[in-house]
């Protein structure tokens, strides 16, 4: 028997919870110029970072999600919660590059190898069938609220803090409180649809299903975007003049508040349209908004329209991210390996990692005000293999009958 929607929407709203532990490895896209001034790194070292991060997230999404199908996701949960606490005090309370280093290939595998495809199979374990799209609008409504309480508290807060390193410790106080309530609270999936026994030939079939290669590239395309939104901070106030607290603020609104406002919509015009229609009309949108920064003057005299193109961007962006990981629950892949197809694809898609956050930090380092043209390029660039792989999930789904009443085995 399905659980009411009030506990489903509550166990989901926890569950968002465990996600505050990707707060801490992306801290920089938030306080950006505070998190260079706090821990005296460039541009580069910024994201050098991510890159070490990405060395070991990226395979950490892979064989994370052959390890969401086989053993409890709940403890995994749990265990990724306490391990990045340490990685957050560590951060705070040791000084040196070095140390950062170590703690960022550390998150690498406390928020993906851990926790990424445990939580996505425990987020999708909520959901009935054809609302996956509401289910996963309103993980990002949920994260959207938590994240603004806490991105906003801290912004508030910034005046008084002796130093920024403090954040880090706060983020970690919240994990280990996270985790405690998670033990408690939280019921794993059910025997029937978590498998004990993890085999290869179902990862080989994970493997080779088409749509999990198709969520990839979409996540890659998506990952770009987003990545390059995370700039918009640094552009406003480096290019346009605006303070530096403003372009927090704005990055805040980005990663919060406009999903509030927009996800919501997204995920019920997602269930609407199914995934192809919604990215490549999302997609379209974006690119024209883009588009913008690359004729209007790089001074000031254009800082309005760049304000309302920059908020555009994100309220839009922000609707569209409930389709990140909807193809392989709507292609109907079989939930025994879904934690592992969605690992595949978020290891295609993350992937972006190793070397995004490095380049757009070199390109700012080395071009000045002129690198942000660069990065716009690379973010128009991912929204078009976006539209191209949603292209091809349509084909697909066309071929397969995907929503038809009856759905062929090779669809499966």
């Amino acid at each position: 028997m399905k659980m009411n929607k009030r506990k489903k929407y509550l166990l989901i709203f926890l569950l968002t919870m465990s996600a505050l532990c990707y707060n801490l490895p992306y801290l920089s896209a938030t306080f950006y110029t505070q998190f260079l001034e706090a821990f005296n790194l460039s541009n580069t070292q910024a994201g050098f970072l991510m890159t070490m991060f990405s060395l070991t997230a990226t395979p950490g999404y892979l064989f994370g999600g052959l390890l969401a199908d086989k053993f409890s996701p709940k403890k995994l949960l749990i265990i990724s919660q306490l391990l990045t606490a340490v990685l957050g005090f560590a951060m705070s309370l040791v000084n040196g590059y070095a140390i950062l280093i170590v703690c960022y290939l550390g998150f690498g595998v406390s928020t993906t190898f851990l926790h990424w495809s445990a939580f996505l199979k425990l987020i999708r374990a909520q959901a009935d069938e054809n609302e996956e799209g509401k289910v996963f609008g309103f993980f990002e409504l949920s994260y959207a609220v938590v994240g603004a309480i806490t991105s906003y508290g801290i912004l508030a807060a910034l005046s008084k803090l002796s130093n920024f390193r403090i954040v880090t410790s706060v983020y970690a106080v919240i994990l280990v409180l996270v985790a405690i309530v998670i033990v408690f609270a939280l019921k794993d999936v059910e025997e029937n649809e978590a498998s004990n026994e993890f085999n290869f030939k179902m990862a080989s079939k994970a493997i080779a299903h088409p749509v999990t290669w198709l969520n990839g590239l979409i996540v890659m395309g998506m990952f770009i975007i987003v990545t390059g939104s995370s700039y918009l901070n640094p552009y406003m106030s480096s290019v346009f003049g605006t303070t530096v607290a403003f372009g927090t603020g704005l990055t805040i609104f980005n990663r919060t508040i406009a999903r509030i406002i927009c996800a919501p919509f997204g995920g019920m015009l997602l269930d609407k349209w199914k995934t192809p229609k919604f990215m490549i009309t999302f997609c379209v949108v974006l690119i024209a908004l883009a588009s913008v920064f690359l004729f209007i003057p790089q001074d000031a005299s254009g800082r309005t329209i760049a304000i309302i193109a920059a908020v555009l961007i994100i309220m839009v962006l922000s609707g569209s991210r409930s389709g990140l990981y909807t193809p392989i629950p709507e292609a109907k892949i079989p939930f025994e390996i879904m934690g592992t197809s969605m690992g595949i694809a978020s290891a295609v898609g993350y992937s972006t990692d190793l070397w995004l956050y490095t380049l757009c930090g070199k390109w700012i380092d080395t071009l000045g005000n002129a690198g942000y043209r660069n990065i716009i390029l690379l973010y128009i660039a991912g929204l078009v293999l976006v539209i191209a792989a949603s292209f091809l999930l349509y084909i697909y789904e066309k071929k397969h009958g995907v929503f038809a009443e009856s759905v062929p085995d090779q669809a499966i």
